[in-house]
């Protein structure tokens, strides 16, 4: 009941304090590389976006010469995150994503994400991903099209790449502007307080 529900919360915030607290080793060589693997981990976690989004931007203003190298760890993360989910898939079948992510089903992303790939098919999954939007629909409506696995995979690559590139640009710039990617204004107020420093 209500108990479950508290500690449940409780273990959220601690998550989230315990990410928050990784920033200060945002200027590490490897942090890139965590952030990454956490985004991947995101896929089915699906409560970090907000402090993965703090994470990656100060990785990027904490050493902006290597901002591409922190836009393509995401991106490799979040794509072995999506390889998992893809396996899982294969095993349980399509209804996995609806059974295991309720949530998402309910996104206004779901309908979304379906409607261009019935328009577009395969052909709009690179833009689909490069969006600042969950990657479940787009893997549900990649397999369920019989889309293959590279194609997939390397379309959610391509995407992710270009949306993390536009995103350590806007953080180096503009950071009020990740608004547009689903950052509220708290996380917005954080970065540019990193960048400040």
């Amino acid at each position: 009941g209500r108990g479950a529900w508290r500690l449940g919360l409780a273990r959220t915030m601690g998550w989230k304090d315990s990410m928050k607290g990784l920033k200060r080793f945002a200027a590490a060589p490897w942090f890139p590389i965590i952030v990454g693997a956490l985004s991947g981990f995101n896929l089915f976690a699906l409560v970090l976006s907000g402090p993965l989004v703090v994470l990656f931007c100060s990785a990027v203003l904490a050493n902006p010469k290597r901002w591409f190298f922190t836009s393509l760890a995401n991106a490799v993360g979040t794509v072995a995150g999506c390889c998992l989910m893809v396996l899982l898939i294969e095993q349980r079948g399509t209804d996995f994503v609806k059974d295991a992510f309720p949530s998402t089903f309910k996104s206004k992303w779901w309908s979304w994400t379906e409607e261009t790939m019935q328009a577009y098919g395969s052909v709009a999954a690179v833009p689909v991903a490069a969006m600042p939007i969950i990657l479940h629909p787009l893997i549900f409506f990649g397999k369920l099209s019989n889309m293959g696995n590279t194609m997939l995979l390397g379309s959610i690559l391509v995407g992710r790449i270009a949306k993390y590139v536009i995103m350590s640009q806007v953080a180096l710039s503009m950071p009020s502007a990740l608004r547009f990617f689903g950052a509220s204004q708290d996380t917005i107020e954080e970065i540019t307080k990193d960048k400040a420093t």
